[in-house]
């Protein structure tokens, strides 16, 4: 598929949807849903229901208003709920979606787990959580599967900025995953693109070019890596865990990496797999900043992704042979 034909598509793909969304991100559970004939639900979801049930919607309710704002209070809403409908998933959802707001992305990960399935959910909010849950846990065929089924749906997570993070942050992990799908990862980034946002211009410009670099497209990478400001911005939005892999880098080589500390870290606005950014950083420093194109390459081979299938196209970029 060529990077236009791509274009064409998932902008097709994306009109199909582009409708309201209202409550998207509140996702009722089936036990909360009126029953046919019953009258409309009420504001906490659930009339003429027995009291066991309308506590625990009402308190799913009240947990997804203070999902964005306070995710600890959703947290503790969603725990008080669950002995309520303990055979009911609802609460288990919203526990993993608050866990993954707090940064405890493992924790999160668990509780999230079953809805990574087609059928599982069908609000886009809570697909995107699940995704960048599986994606931070390092369940890469489970985030893969669940941003496949998120990018059709990606007009319903209720802001441009929201699809354009989906499309960046699905395009990010088909490109390290190998060469089987660089294509589609080109077409979500040509869509990132197209959305008229401040913002993320140099990380999609980066994406793009690592993506083109990784398909033997040596010299339209470069292309693309001219139209950066260079790799400054996107140094910004390292890891911790990344910087100090950059800090540990020098005279060609790296030091171990550290095990990552169990206490919780936000996850970044746009999650990428860790490592990735180093690689996309390494490319727009060609030309730019030698020193730190070298350290980049080292961190990239000394990440996870850097244990992937890109490892060769690193080492030969770091050796000044092609791919870089």
């Amino acid at each position: 598929m060529s990077d236009l034909a791509a274009l064409a598509f998932f902008a097709a793909l994306s009109s199909r949807v582009e409708i309201p969304a209202a409550g998207a991100a509140n996702p009722r559970p089936e036990l909360c849903r009126p029953r046919q004939h019953e009258p409309a639900a009420g504001s906490l979801w659930s009339r003429a229901r027995p009291e066991g049930v309308k506590r625990y919607c009402g308190a799913l309710a009240r947990g997804y208003a203070r999902l964005a704002s306070s995710p600890s209070e959703a947290l503790s809403l969603a725990r008080s709920a669950q002995p309520l409908a303990p055979g009911d998933g609802g609460a288990r959802l919203l526990e993993g979606r608050a866990l993954l707001r707090l940064g405890y992305v493992a924790d999160a990960w668990k509780r999230l787990e079953p809805f990574a399935t087609a059928g599982a959910l069908d609000d886009a909010p809570s697909l995107h959580d699940v995704a960048r849950a599986a994606l931070g846990a390092g369940a890469l065929d489970a985030a893969e599967r669940t941003y496949r089924l998120l990018v059709p749906r990606a007009g319903l997570l209720g802001s441009s900025g929201a699809r354009r993070i989906a499309y960046v942050e699905a395009a990010s992990l088909l490109i390290a995953r190998g060469a089987r799908s660089l294509d589609e990862a080109l077409g979500y980034l040509a869509e990132a693109r197209a959305i008229p946002l401040s913002g993320d211009r140099d990380l999609v410009l980066g994406l793009t070019a690592l993506a083109l670099s990784r398909a033997g497209r040596a010299e339209q990478a470069r292309a693309v890596a001219r139209e950066t400001e260079g790799p400054w911005d996107l140094e910004v939005e390292l890891s911790p865990a990344e910087r100090q892999r950059v800090a540990d880098t020098s005279f060609g080589s790296a030091a171990p990496e550290q095990p990552t500390p169990a206490a919780a870290l936000a996850p970044r606005r746009v999650m990428l797999l860790d490592g990735e950014l180093h690689a996309a950083i390494a490319l727009l420093a060609e030309g730019r900043d030698a020193a730190s194109r070298r350290a980049h390459w080292i961190a990239f081979l000394a990440s996870p992704a850097g244990k992937g299938p890109w490892a060769e196209h690193a080492k030969k970029a770091l050796a000044g042979r092609g791919g870089g």
